[in-house]
């Protein structure tokens, strides 16, 4: 008789894991509901033609994908925020803003590796509609509220701006075609460090004087508002750079008067892959184990919506 086991990257959960895990729920959805956001539910499965909707490499590459018994290609859902826009454009008289939360799992065809599953758990807080900083200000207050509750002081968001990074790579002389292949290095350089992004800047296509612009750059971070004028001198003539600066002024400018702009470390090098980001991108870190690397991330993305057929739609969030 073969070895009956769970699927590769799958696991079981007994008594001591599980209450750490409901702790953690539920502290999460008594924060988001203390900051107004109602709860939604949305199936596990979706059609495929939803889940490609959001585009990107990664969605075909790690997505458990099928065909069910009624030959319609389905796939199983690879985060919370794909059936929120669904939804959002399919349900064209929900209020705005609309402020909603989810908890569920979702699922990753990636490899596994330590502390990494493809079936996990998502607590996910959004707002839909509103297209201030403030917004994406106040998702970031609710997962610094979360961290703050079950890390004690041990905790940093990191930011920054799809629009910075676009100046960047203006700044840097990369042409626009080329500008999210170079996301997609400068994302990695937490696995492969300065090195290894250069070598992947240059199998992306990325000249020599334009990467090493680039790998100078992303050293620049800092806290507070005041760390945000060395962003500004170094994007000196790109419009759309310093647009995303004057955004990333506001949301510090935010967190500084809440007390918590110690917490937020505004930082060049962070990238996040996903190609639906239009603004402002967050990553948050437990400062105790900094080789867990992220264990939360959002950010802005006013077009997602339009992908499933709405209209545009401003919007942000966090998980």
């Amino acid at each position: 008789m073969s070895e009956m086991r769970t699927v590769r990257g799958m696991r079981d959960l007994f008594g001591p894991e599980m209450r750490v895990k409901d702790y953690l729920m539920k502290t999460a959805i008594d924060i988001f509901q203390k900051f107004g956001y109602e709860p939604l539910d949305s199936p596990v499965m979706e059609l495929w033609e939803t889940l490609s909707a959001k585009g990107g490499e990664e969605v075909e590459a790690e997505t458990f994908k099928f065909t069910d018994k009624g030959e319609r290609e389905v796939g199983l859902r690879f985060d919370l925020t794909v059936p929120l826009a669904r939804i959002v454009a399919t349900n064209p008289h929900l209020p705005k803003p609309f402020k909603r939360y989810a908890v569920g799992k979702a699922w990753r065809y990636d490899r596994p590796q330590a502390g990494r599953y493809r079936e996990f758990e998502q607590a996910d807080v959004d707002i839909i509609g509103a297209a201030s900083p403030a917004a994406d200000a106040e998702v970031v207050l609710v997962a610094l509220e979360f961290l703050r509750r079950i890390l004690g002081e041990d905790y940093v968001i990191k930011i920054n701006n799809r629009k910075v990074l676009k100046g960047l790579t203006e700044r840097a002389g990369v042409p626009d075609d080329l500008a999210f292949e170079c996301f997609r290095a400068i994302d990695k350089l937490d696995k492969i460090d300065r090195d290894g992004v250069l070598k992947e800047l240059k199998d992306r296509g990325i000249s020599k004087n334009s990467s090493d612009f680039l790998i100078d750059a992303i050293d620049i971070k800092g806290s507070g508002v005041e760390s945000l004028d060395k962003f500004r001198e170094l994007l000196t003539g790109s419009t759309i750079g310093i647009e995303g600066v004057d955004e990333l002024v506001i949301m510090a400018q935010i967190f500084d008067d809440a007390g918590v702009g110690d917490k937020v470390l505004f930082d060049l090098s962070l990238a996040r892959g996903l190609d639906y980001y239009t603004g402002p991108v967050f990553e948050g870190r437990y400062l105790g184990k900094p080789k867990v690397g992220s264990i939360l991330g959002g950010g802005r993305y006013d077009h997602l919506i339009e992908r499933f057929g709405g209209p545009p739609t401003p919007a942000t969030g966090i998980s």
